[in-house]
């Protein structure tokens, strides 16, 4: 290609892809998750898509085993590359899919090492070089037209026979998807990324749709504690109890058995091994589904949702750690984390010792269900009590941090504000003597 003929052909693509960045400002993104339907394919094509992440896997081995420079100037168009073998023998290996597919791997390699020299450069310590990989379970399709275009609604032939399809470079023939209906009628296709999973290939799509200005308002609520728990997974103040545990199935536990008594490496082993990889990916997705639907609960309608920043990790140690395993307490907190009318609370604070009086009850043990307060003689379930606490310590953080309103003065504070006070106060520990002089 001449110079000025890539020079225009650079200018042009600059253009179009400021005016979408540009249209894409007054939108906003959906990411969907559309299963592709292999069984329309024939037996050539089949094992096309399952193949293109198994090429990923050698390129980015081989890309990782290269020296800086080689790695710089690595040419997308190279088809024959040389790697190891399970056993470290070199193999020569010939790559047939698209060359987009091949410049989404080194950039992941690309952003891999980026993210590493950040972290080197943020901590100051090493941190080693980029480790072989496995599986290659993710490909980027980073341009809609080339990489991948759907035909949708009505862009298929007068029998609608393409119609909800999908077209990836690579292979001819369209495949239908599963999940199109999730899709609003005026939303605009954009990137997309192709996930295997132990039930099949995945479309995660990403479209652009219009801000709709008019929305209904949500009805609001009033403010909220949550309490987290192994017994009962989480415990609002209003009274209301989720459990978010979905324990091993039957089944689960028979394919394991199976498994053990299979020779390893023969079909049948293969065989189970995805049985078992497709059981856990149906478990895990029930735990997320509930996990989501206690979250929009919570949060929906309030502006002030307290909790406490329990060691989830921790409870994994101890002698109730399966409970925890089953449930999905730590997808909960890191969604709830991340939502702005949400305080955390410091974890060592005696939620379930401190009476909304602002007595702290040390003779209380683990054993004790219901909460009596010998002070002001206050009888209460336990974690509900607890997430009230949480939310009287929510409702003074918010106070003291709100420039309106500081309720810093004595007169302005409740008996459990000046008790939760003095707990922050004894709770903060003096800094260590520097070793430096």
């Amino acid at each position: 290609m001449d110079d000025q003929v890539r020079i225009a052909k650079n200018k042009t693509i600059g253009e179009s892809r400021r005016k979408t960045i540009l249209c894409h400002t007054t939108m906003r993104p959906l990411v969907v998750e559309l299963k592709l339907d292999l069984k329309c394919l024939n037996k050539a094509e089949l094992n096309k898509p399952y193949h293109f992440f198994v090429e990923c896997r050698w390129l980015c081995n081989y890309l990782i085993s290269l020296d800086s420079d080689s790695f710089r100037n690595f040419n997308t168009q190279t088809r024959s590359i040389t790697s190891l073998d399970k056993d470290g023998n070199p193999v020569a290996r010939e790559l047939t899919m698209p060359a987009k597919f091949m410049q989404s791997v080194c950039s992941s390699l690309k952003r891999d090492m980026k993210a590493l020299a950040a972290k080197r450069k943020k901590t100051g310590k090493k941190n080693g070089k980029l480790k072989f990989r496995a599986a290659y379970d993710s490909i980027e399709l980073n341009q809609y037209g080339n990489t991948h275009w759907i035909c949708y609604d009505d862009e298929g032939d007068r029998n609608g026979r393409y119609r909800n399809t999908v077209h990836i470079a690579g292979i001819k023939r369209p495949i239908r998807m599963f999940g199109m209906d999730q899709i609003p009628e005026d939303a605009e296709f954009a990137n997309a990324k192709l996930v295997k999973k132990p039930s099949g290939i995945y479309l995660m799509l990403t479209c652009y749709i219009p801000k709709h200005e008019g929305k209904d308002k949500k009805e609001a609520k009033l403010d909220i504690g949550i309490d987290f728990g192994i017994k009962t997974t989480i415990t609002t103040s209003e009274g209301e109890k989720y459990e978010i545990s979905i324990r091993e199935s039957e089944r689960l536990k028979g394919l394991q058995k199976k498994f053990a008594r299979q020779i390893t490496g023969s079909k049948g082993w293969y065989d189970t091994k995805r049985l078992i990889q497709r059981e856990y990916e149906k478990i895990a997705n029930k735990r997320r589904a509930k996990a989501n639907q206690a979250y929009h609960d919570i949060v929906t309608g309030r502006k002030l949702i307290a909790m406490q920043d329990e060691n989830i990790k921790g409870w994994h140690k101890g002698f109730l750690g399966r409970e925890v395993q089953n449930s999905a307490l730590g997808t909960l907190k890191r969604k709830l984390q991340a939502n702005p009318h949400v305080i955390v609370i410091d974890r060592f604070f005696p939620s379930t010792k401190m009476c909304i009086c602002g007595h702290i009850n040390e003779s209380i043990t683990l054993s004790d269900r219901v909460f009596e307060c010998p002070v002001c003689g206050y009888t209460e379930d336990r974690d509900v009590k607890a997430a009230k606490t949480l939310l009287l310590a929510g409702e003074h953080e918010k106070a003291c941090t709100c420039l309106e309103g500081i309720r810093t003065p004595a007169e302005r504070m409740s008996d459990f504000d000046v008790s939760y006070e003095a707990w922050k106060r004894s709770a903060l520990k003096p800094e260590a003597p520097s070793s430096k002089r």
